[in-house]
């Protein structure tokens, strides 16, 4: 092929390209406004992720930022991955998924054998994790596992301060702790738990883990 040739086919190819580019935008244009109000934010945090992404190479997390997210076993490897979500944006979705996981004060209350009344008293005083909304309280499923309260579990709950994020605090329950050990095996809170062992311990390990972090 000649370069008359090659001058010849360029604008066709610019047209295409072009074409194309305004095709995609519109179908992406398309899909925000199908995208509900609660999650606006996200899907913001996810566009601004992609245009930081293409004006730079590097994340620019700094030591204390890898520290935490190896502590929640998120890798650096996979920050570095091209379809990575970025690490504040991972942890709202799974803030949203561990929302959906959660359950209103009159299913609790149904759960457990008490009252509504009573759910509230301890939502109120942390006793229970939970977080207000509009519709008053939603408690997450993974404080109850098996669908019980295990025994201690008001003293650990009282042991995160009111708006850890969920991720967090389920993280840190399921994680092992360096305190809480059987047989030199070190357990997580909720296997502490489980297996009869002291609530203020493992309510010390639990703040222990949170105050680690930077």
């Amino acid at each position: 092929m000649s370069i008359a040739h090659l001058a010849e086919e360029a604008p066709h190819t610019q047209r295409s390209t072009g074409a194309r580019d305004r095709a995609a935008r519109d179908r992406l244009r398309a899909l925000v406004t199908q995208i509900e109000s609660d999650s606006l934010d996200v899907a913001e945090d996810l566009l601004a992720g992609i245009v930081a992404h293409q004006q730079a190479d590097t994340r620019g997390l700094t030591a204390a930022e890898l520290s935490v997210l190896a502590r929640l076993n998120v890798s650096e490897a996979e920050l570095l991955e091209p379809t990575s979500l970025p690490a504040s944006t991972r942890s709202r979705l799974w803030e949203r998924q561990l929302a959906a996981r959660s359950a209103t004060v009159a299913e609790v209350a149904e759960m457990l054998g008490v009252t509504p009344a009573r759910v509230r008293q301890r939502c109120a005083a942390g006793t229970l994790l939970a977080q207000r909304r509009s519709d008053g309280w939603h408690l997450p499923l993974f404080q109850f596992p098996d669908d019980r309260e295990l025994r201690g579990w008001a003293a650990v709950a009282q042991a995160i301060p009111r708006g850890t994020p969920l991720l967090l605090a389920e993280r840190v329950l399921t994680s092992p702790a360096m305190r809480l050990r059987v047989e030199g095996e070190e357990l997580a809170p909720f296997e502490w738990l489980a297996q009869g062992g002291d609530p203020a311990v493992a309510a010390a390990a639990v703040d222990d883990a949170l105050n680690r972090l930077p």
